[in-house]
C-alpha cells in the first residue's frame, strides 16, 4: 500500500511492503548503512510543477530499499543546482555515509544536472545514472565541463530518442571515472522514462537500482 502526501509541490511518499522511502532533502541524522539515491526530474516539472509522471518515477525508484531524495525545482541553471546537490552529498559523507552508497540519477535536464554534479563532487566512488542524458544542449546551452566528471557513470537511453542519445565520446573515462551505457529499444524514445506503466518503468529502473548496489 502507498500513501502520498503533497505539500506545496513537494511530497513525501511513505511506502509499506518495501524498504525505501522518499525525502525532499537529506536526513539530519542519516543511517550510515543505507543507500541514498538522488532523483532529478526533467524540464517539464520546472515549468509546470509536480506531476503524476514525476511522482511515479520517484515511487518506482523507492520500490528498492534506498532512501530517495528528490524535490520539485523551478527553472534551474545546471551548474548552480549541482552545487546544492554537492553540499548534500558532502554532508552525507561527512556524517559517515560511504560514497559508494550514494547515487545521483536524473532524467533529461536532470541527467545534465547529474553530470554537473559529477564534475563538482569529483569523487570516483559516487554513482551516477543518466536517463536520456546526452545532447547538444550539454555544451551549446549549459556548458557542462565533462572533462572534469568523476564517478561511476551509467548512461541509459532509447534508440528512438531524437534529441538525447549516446553519451559515448561525451564522457571520457579516466582514473577518476568509469562508464557504462545501455541502449534500450522500447520504441517510445525520449518519453519512455515518463510512461507510468511497469513494463516501461522496469527497463530503466532495474538497471538504475542495480548500479546503485540494490
Amino acid at each position: 500500500m502507498k500513501f502520498l502526501v503533497l505539500f506545496g509541490g513537494l511530497f513525501t511518499l511513505f511506502l509499506t511492503g518495501c524498504g525505501g522511502k522518499t525525502l525532499t532533502t537529506i536526513p539530519a541524522g542519516p543511517d550510515v548503512s543505507a543507500k541514498y539515491i538522488f532523483y532529478l526530474h526533467g524540464s517539464a516539472e520546472e515549468e509546470s510543477g509536480s506531476s503524476d509522471k514525476y511522482r511515479t518515477a520517484v515511487s518506482a525508484i523507492a520500490s528498492g530499499s534506498a532512501q530517495v531524495i528528490s524535490e520539485v525545482r523551478g527553472y534551474t541553471e545546471p551548474n548552480d543546482y549541482a552545487i546544492k546537490i554537492k553540499k548534500q552529498i558532502n554532508n552525507l559523507i561527512t556524517k559517515g555515509v560511504s560514497p559508494g552508497n550514494i547515487t545521483v540519477s536524473g532524467f533529461s535536464k536532470g541527467a545534465i544536472i547529474s553530470l554537473a554534479v559529477a564534475a563538482a563532487v569529483n569523487n570516483s566512488a559516487v554513482n551516477y545514472v543518466l536517463l536520456a542524458g546526452c545532447s547538444e544542449d550539454l555544451n551549446n546551452k549549459y556548458t557542462i565541463v565533462t572533462d572534469n566528471v568523476a564517478g561511476r557513470i551509467l548512461s541509459i537511453y532509447d534508440e528512438d530518442d531524437e534529441k538525447f542519445g549516446s553519451c559515448d565520446g561525451v564522457i571520457k573515462t579516466s582514473g577518476k571515472s568509469q562508464f557504462k551505457e545501455i541502449e534500450l529499444s522500447s520504441g517510445k524514445g525520449h518519453k519512455l522514462f515518463r510512461i507510468p506503466k511497469e513494463k516501461f518503468i522496469e527497463q530503466w529502473r532495474d538497471p538504475l537500482l542495480d548500479w546503485a548496489g540494490l
